[in-house]
């Protein structure tokens, strides 16, 4: 996480990970906008915290919410200009940096680390409170 907000701070901006998490799937959807619903489902977070998300996001000026023009009960959430112009420069910059994290192992070691991660996120997913009890 440190090495993440140096990233940042050579980049001249502050985020959270949320926040460049929520920037990076409008950055790469149809039109930079999707539904709060399909954010909070790419996520993997409750719609609450979507909402905490775009509310900031959105008093940066980087992001806005857009009635939908076929369904009223749908909003959607797009990319401000100034919001592209942002993940134009952050999201190349972080695949940059994901890389320099992985320098120096092998495609293997790099193949048995992806496998090692899913099967954390697999057991976190599962992971019910009661059965440490």
């Amino acid at each position: 996480m440190a090495a993440l907000g140096r990233l940042w701070d050579t980049l001249g901006i502050s985020r959270t990970v949320g926040r460049y998490a929520l920037l990076r799937i409008l950055y790469f959807s149809p039109e930079n906008r999707l539904t709060q619903i399909e954010v909070a489902n790419e996520m993997q977070v409750t719609s609450a915290n979507v909402t905490f998300l775009v509310d900031g996001l959105e008093k940066d000026q980087l992001v806005r919410r857009v009635p939908s023009l076929t369904d009223r009960r749908t909003v959607n959430v797009e990319l401000t200009d100034a919001g592209r112009l942002l993940a134009e420069r952050i999201v190349p910059s972080m695949a940059r940096f994901m890389g320099r994290l992985l320098e120096g192992f092998s495609e293997d070691e790099k193949h048995q680390l992806s496998g090692l991660l899913e099967r954390l996120r697999r057991n976190a997913e599962a992971f019910e409170s009661r059965s440490l009890d």
